[in-house]
């Protein structure tokens, strides 16, 4: 019986070798499909083309999320060598955190919880950083600072290095009206910022690039590189998904009644979306872009 039981505990401790190899081994397949490369992303391969052979060095993402942060994850191999990701949001924060753990770079940067133009700035006034990513992060301010977007730029170029990097990356606004298929787009927006409005919160406003542009002249230290553009083909499911943002907000309406009206408005729409984008057709209207910018060296 001795015997027995030392032959079962060596297979025991054997199979829970095995299994927590196999376990390791799972999740790091796991945290590796999650990455998001510039190869397979056209505008964060367009900064890496931009970028060139310069090193990232440190890299201050200045408005992150969970496709941004999957991405610095990549950089080590293209010279970053620490990262600050920045977040008003608390929620946002703890995802972003849960993610950086997940991808096993914890160890190389930090997710911070701020507002650029709150009580306390989210990064010292001394910290200086190579590359500065503002990831759609002037259409989201409007949210948490909102009449501010004119002092972004010069902010985060003060973080910059002699010599380092801005990129901005954001949505060219989408009109009132277009013709043909495309209105649809514009009828969405509408009404589902009509819904952010009526549940009483704040809308993301985008800017247009020349507006991101002229900041960007319009700080001493900083010099306009490259900007590209990248055309948008909307397919049912991502116009469905921004209805489902003014859906989201219906029980936050000031009455029952209302709500119902507006869902009988978005559920039209949605039919509407489904005849343009039939037999796998994309509707095409606006475009990303990214604005690069290099801070000058010093004298």
């Amino acid at each position: 019986w001795i015997r027995y039981w030392m032959i079962q505990s060596i297979l025991l401790v054997a199979f829970l070798l095995q299994f927590q190899i196999f376990n390791s081994f799972s999740m790091t397949l796991l945290a590796s499909s999650k990455l998001v490369y510039g190869k397979d992303d056209a505008l964060f391969g367009a900064i890496e083309k931009q970028q060139g052979d310069k090193p990232f060095g440190a890299f201050l993402d200045a408005g992150t999320g969970i496709h941004s942060l999957r991405w610095i994850a990549t950089l080590k191999s293209l010279g970053m060598t620490r990262f600050k990701a920045i977040t008003a949001d608390e929620e946002m924060r703890k995802r972003v955190q849960t993610e950086a753990d997940s991808l096993d770079m914890s160890d190389d940067g930090s997710v911070v919880i701020g507002n650029w133009f709150g009580n306390r700035l989210p990064v010292p006034v001394d910290e200086k950083y190579d590359t500065i990513l503002a990831d759609y992060l002037i259409g989201a301010m409007d949210g948490f600072s909102p009449y501010k977007q004119d002092q972004m730029i010069s902010m985060l170029c003060s973080y910059l290095n002699p010599g380092g990097k801005l990129y901005v990356v954001g949505l060219e606004p989408i009109p009132d009206y277009a013709d043909g298929d495309a209105n649809i787009i514009c009828k969405v927006r509408q009404v589902r910022d009509a819904c952010i409005l009526l549940a009483g919160h704040r809308c993301y406003r985008e800017y247009p690039v020349e507006w991101i542009q002229r900041q960007i002249t319009n700080v001493s230290d900083l010099s306009l590189l490259n900007t590209t553009t990248f055309p948008i083909l909307y397919s049912h499911h991502t116009i469905v998904n921004q209805l489902n943002v003014g859906r989201s907000k219906f029980e936050d309406f000031p009455s029952p009644q209302l709500a119902e009206e507006m869902k009988s408005v978005t559920d039209d729409l949605e039919r509407q979306s489904l005849a343009a984008t039939s037999n796998g057709k994309r509707v095409k209207l606006g475009f990303d872009y990214v604005v690069s910018a290099v801070k000058a060296e010093a004298m």
